[in-house]
């Protein structure tokens, strides 16, 4: 099947075991940890045994929004666009996100945090080395099967 956007619900109405890679980037921050824990149970159905499962921009618990906004600063500036996304701040900034945000909130995790989760929902996981989103201060993390892990251990004798 070719890459394609799919929502939660469709998801959860695609064939068990019938992908090899779902990613899903900057998600996490807005779903609550049970709508989370949904999500991986139903992306963790979907993967083929040996599929894996990228979680991008995962936001860290000790990183404010003033590195966010450093990181597109940095990001638009080196491609170009540094006027648009200062007026887009700007515009951020006059509205009523910044008030729902701190009202809201965005969930965040550490690492130990995003690796329980993921083991929690059957996933064995690791961070990344780098984000695959423009901010570099949000994590990345790489899960497979955890059964798929003891499968090898199998194959292999170890």
């Amino acid at each position: 099947m070719p890459a394609a956007k799919r929502s939660l619900d469709d998801v959860r109405k695609m064939e068990e075991s019938s992908i090899d890679l779902a990613v899903m980037n900057s998600v996490a921050q807005y779903m609550t940890p049970g709508e989370l824990d949904s999500a991986l149970a139903a992306i963790r159905r979907l993967l083929k045994p040996s599929g894996r499962l990228v979680l991008g921009d995962i936001l860290r618990p000790e990183v404010g929004m003033a590195r966010d906004v450093i990181a597109l600063l940095h990001f638009a500036q080196a491609k170009g666009f540094l006027k648009d996304a200062l007026k887009g701040l700007i515009s951020t900034a006059l509205s009523d996100y910044r008030h729902l945000r701190s009202r809201v909130g965005l969930q965040r995790y550490s690492e130990a945090e995003m690796i329980a989760k993921l083991a929690a929902a059957g996933f064995v996981a690791s961070r990344a080395k780098y984000n695959i989103g423009h901010n570099p201060w949000r994590m990345t993390f790489v899960a497979r099967h955890a059964f798929d892990n003891i499968q090898s251990l199998i194959h292999t004798g170890d």
